[in-house]
C-alpha cells in the first residue's frame, strides 16, 4: 500500500488565503495604479454617461462596503437575505467628483482590510456557508469573493484604460 498524503486544499496550496490575499492586494494596486496622476485626469469622462477614474473608485468603496457586509451576514447569520443595491444612485449620492482621491483610497483600504480580516479568521468548511441574494439566488462565501475578484480585475483594466485616456484627453 502507498504512503498516505493530504490532500490539497482548494483553490490553492493555502486553502483559501490566495484568494484573501488577492483580495487584499487589489486595494493597493488601484493605489498603484493612480499614484501622481493630476486632477484633470482623476475628473476625466471619456464619453457621455461614462466613469471617470474618481468614479470608478468610489464605486470600488461602495462596493467593498457591500461586499464586507454581506459577508459579515453569511459568517454571523443563518441563510440570511443578501439585499442589492443600485450601483448608479449610490454613486450619485457620493459625488465622488468632490472627493478626494486620497480619501477614497483610504476608504477602499480600510473596508478591504476589514474584509481580509474577517475572511482570514474562516476555517476551510465556512468558505461554502450561503446566503440568498435578492438577485442572484444563493451564493457561497466563496462565490461572492471569487465575483469580487473578477469585479477587481474588470474595474482595474478600466483604471488602466481611463488612464492611458486621460492625459490626451485633459491636457
Amino acid at each position: 500500500m502507498g504512503a498516505f498524503t493530504y490532500p490539497r486544499s482548494e483553490p490553492g496550496s493555502g486553502g483559501h488565503l490566495d484568494l484573501v490575499e488577492r483580495l487584499n492586494a487589489n486595494s493597493s494596486a488601484v493605489r498603484g495604479e493612480l499614484a501622481g496622476l493630476p486632477d484633470a485626469a482623476l475628473a476625466y469622462r471619456p464619453g457621455e454617461n461614462e466613469w471617470s477614474i474618481l468614479d470608478v473608485v468610489a464605486h470600488l468603496c461602495d462596493h467593498a462596503g457591500h461586499l464586507c457586509d454581506r459577508l459579515d451576514r453569511i459568517i454571523k447569520l443563518e441563510d440570511p437575505r443578501l439585499p442589492g443595491w443600485d450601483q448608479i444612485a449610490e454613486l450619485e449620492r457620493r459625488r465622488p467628483q468632490a472627493a478626494g482621491l486620497s480619501e477614497l483610497l483610504d476608504e477602499l483600504m480600510s473596508k478591504r482590510a476589514e474584509t481580509v480580516d474577517m475572511l482570514a479568521e474562516l476555517v476551510h468548511w465556512n468558505w461554502a456557508r450561503t446566503g440568498r441574494h435578492e438577485e442572484r439566488g444563493r451564493l457561497s462565501i466563496r462565490q461572492l469573493v471569487d465575483r469580487a475578484l473578477a469585479h477587481d480585475d474588470a474595474h482595474l483594466a478600466q483604471l488602466r484604460s481611463l488612464k492611458q485616456a486621460a492625459p490626451a484627453a485633459a491636457s
